[in-house]
């Protein structure tokens, strides 16, 4: 049993550009996975606005000082929204994919009914 003779049995080539295309272009989105996939790019670049619209001050001139030398960007308020969107995008895209699962079984009962 020679180990390379089972890697060259087993190996195969990486799928081409026109199969991968092939592969999206089949797949088809209801409202709401559009709507999804649409709120999850708004979403991740609203998180960056965010992050530089709420920067954090980095440091002070005085221990007890209000104003700020330094502001940076708020990575966390970023995270955040970026995680909150995901969250409620994935929501959203599970519903219309739900609904598409009970579209197929509703054709597939009227055929099976006829």
């Amino acid at each position: 049993m020679d180990l390379f003779e089972e890697i060259s049995k087993t190996k195969k080539d990486f799928p081409m550009r026109s199969a991968i295309s092939n592969e999206f272009h089949r797949q088809t989105f209801n409202f709401y996975q559009g709507f999804a996939i649409v709120l999850f790019v708004i979403l991740f670049v609203l998180g960056i606005f965010l992050g530089n619209l709420f920067a954090t001050c980095q440091a002070s001139s005085y221990f007890y000082s209000d104003e700020c030398l330094v502001t940076e960007f708020n990575f966390s308020v970023m995270i955040l929204v970026w995680f909150g969107g995901f969250l409620l995008s994935t929501f959203i895209y599970a519903i219309g994919h739900i609904i598409e699962l009970l579209k197929s079984i509703d054709e597939k009962l009227v055929k099976f009914q006829r």
